[in-house]
């Protein structure tokens, strides 16, 4: 699974080689083979200390920090952080425009290598690269509360990265998600998955349904195409990934399968950015399957920053989500049309569906967004699947499946 088109728009991550809520109860996966009992929630998803210092930067990155601030922080100390650059409007001029994104990447990139070359003084000179100037003072408090923290500095061992706030982009992920969540939560119950692992497409895609990534992910899953084919239709005229519905239930599955292998739903949690190779080997490596300890001390050129900070995205989002819900600040959604399923019992075309039913070519692409433009245009001749269900007006539904079964029969007569 593949994080790259995560619209928690990190901007830079560079090595410096020179170096929540209270517990509640529910019925939730609790077993190995996925049978539901009563367990806690911090059982389920527990918060070691590793985990809780990751958690508390991510919160305030979906929370407190809007899109026109960039972090300046450690990547194995998250919340050490070193500056916190405004692009917002100044104060003294609230006239003036915010700071374009190309601009915007350009300074931080800037500020990021000043603390990169202050950073190689600490290693080379010690305390004393304090002299050099603003950036040296700067990086030198971040670190100077922690005696193991400013042992790293003068060693060489930070890494330092950028990673702008989303806090105006999750409140709007949270209105689109109001739409969406109430039916994934049902199917997560119906695959014995805990219902709050629906947060995860806010670390995913921020609920964008249109989020594509360079490597090919796609949908709110960001599911790749080799891993969506085991549950969900995708191909050239189909592409799954993009219902909200379809892709969620492959979610259920796929997060069931890597939890029936690793025995953790922080460790399958993970295996969704990581995959459950790779979290096989931390814990093969590591001889634990503690969280914690993963996140602390396992090391592997693939476990980067992303994987690293994975589960602890998703615990904050599922925190700040639920703070906005409760404070009541999710803006409400737009309404919705009311829609119901249709099987397609035999293959039929987009075209043949037009010409027999009330549907109009329009309406079927919005309410099934996983129909490719080879189905829809270029005469949208090719037959859909036979058992394919696709989503229709509710008011229409009955007029539409009479359409379709009028349809097939006088094919079927003809021959």
């Amino acid at each position: 699974m593949t994080s790259s088109l995560r619209l928690a728009k990190t901007l830079l991550c560079t090595v410096v080689s020179c170096s929540a809520a209270g517990p509640a109860f529910a019925v939730v996966t609790g077993t190995r083979d996925l049978k539901s009992t009563m367990i806690r929630d911090d059982d389920l998803f527990p918060r070691p200390a590793a985990v809780r210092k990751q958690v508390r930067f991510w919160r305030k990155i979906f929370y407190e920090y809007p899109s026109t601030t960039v972090v300046v922080h450690d990547a194995f100390d998250p919340d050490r952080v070193v500056e916190i650059i405004d692009y917002s409007p100044s104060e003294k001029n609230k006239n003036s425009f915010t700071v374009p994104r190309k601009n915007r990447d350009e300074v931080t990139t800037r500020n990021l290598k000043q603390y990169l070359s202050a950073a190689e003084h600490f290693a080379k000179e010690g305390e004393a690269a304090i002299q050099r100037g603003e950036a040296e003072k700067r990086l030198f408090e971040a670190y100077r509360s922690s005696p193991a923290a400013l042992q790293r500095l003068y060693k060489g061992e930070v890494k330092l990265r950028a990673q702008s706030g989303l806090a105006d982009d999750f409140i709007f992920a949270s209105k689109n998600a109001q739409v969406h969540l109430p039916t994934m939560e049902k199917i997560f119950l119906r695959y014995g998955v805990p219902t709050i692992l629906t947060r995860l497409p806010f670390v995913e895609s921020m609920f964008n349904l249109r989020a594509r990534s360079k490597v090919g992910a796609s949908g709110i899953w960001q599911f790749m195409p080799q891993t969506a084919r085991h549950y969900i239709f995708v191909n050239n005229l189909i592409d799954e990934r993009n219902s909200p519905e379809k892709s969620t239930k492959a979610a259920a599955q796929f997060l069931a399968n890597n939890y029936r292998m690793l025995g953790s739903w922080p460790l399958a949690i993970t295996a969704y950015n990581h995959g459950v190779v790779g979290m096989a080997k931390a814990v093969k490596k590591l001889g634990t399957k503690d969280i914690g300890s993963i996140v602390e001390t396992y090391t592997s050129p693939s476990f980067g920053f992303a994987s690293r900070s994975f589960y602890s995205e998703f615990l904050a989002a599922a925190d700040s989500y639920d703070r906005l819900y409760r404070q009541k600040k999710i803006p409400k959604a737009d309404p919705t049309i009311a829609t119901s399923s249709v099987i397609l019992q035999h293959p039929i075309s987009v075209a043949q569906l037009v010409q027999n039913t009330t549907l109009s070519k329009e309406i079927l692409a919005s309410l099934n967004p996983c129909l490719l433009d080879t189905a829809l245009s270029a005469g949208f001749q090719r037959p859909l699947p036979a058992f394919y269900e696709i989503k229709v007006p509710k008011r229409q539904a009955k007029a539409i499946k009479l359409g379709i079964r009028t349809f097939q029969a006088k094919r079927y007569a003809r021959r």
